[in-house]
């Protein structure tokens, strides 16, 4: 099971050849290769195929990806900033304002002055943008139906509590320049 909270285990530094390295110098033995790929290569595998299928879900409903992930956190939170939106849809801040632009122009969202700090600008979803964003995840539940067939409510869980611990741990991996 996943550790909770804290930071991730000091980075390990490998002076032998790992199985992983092994396996891609074609030495790996019988008992190696069945063990199946790298976990980081089947999660980019998967992160592959679900982008090209979301982008061709989305396209319908005349959505991108990160606009339709923007919506989908804007639902879940009223009152994120831009900064917290682009950090939470992988994209840069000045496309995310851009993008909040052009959301706004459609009528899918609005955006209203803190109280607390004048200048901040929070982000809400209009009705329509609710009634669009619905009928998106309409089509995106059906796919992950089919993705997840066979898998269990409790391994879903699991699965999930994984790639969020995953993902903590590499938020302090040292990446070189």
């Amino acid at each position: 099971m996943c550790r909770q909270g804290g930071p991730p285990p000091p980075v390990r530094i490998v002076k032998e050849p790992t199985k992983e390295r092994r396996h891609f110098a074609g030495v790996m033995s019988e008992e190696e290769k069945v063990e199946g790929p790298r976990f980081s290569y089947a999660v980019g595998n998967l992160d592959r195929s679900l982008r090209r299928i979301l982008v061709a879900i989305l396209r319908p409903f005349e959505m991108t990806v990160a606009e339709y992930t923007a919506l989908s956190l804007i639902s879940r939170r009223d009152g994120y900033s831009n900064a917290e939106l682009a950090r939470r849809s992988f994209v840069s801040p000045q496309a995310m304002h851009e993008m909040i632009s052009l959301l706004e122009r459609r009528g899918l969202l609005e955006r209203a002055s803190s109280e607390s700090h004048r200048s901040m600008r929070h982000t809400h979803l209009t009705s329509q943008g609710r009634e669009l964003l619905e009928r998106c995840n309409v089509a995106v539940d059906n796919m992950e139906e089919v993705m997840l067939a066979g898998v269990s409510s409790g391994q879903r869980a699991e699965m999930i509590e994984i790639l969020r611990q995953s993902a903590r741990n590499l938020r302090h991996y040292p990446v070189p320049d």
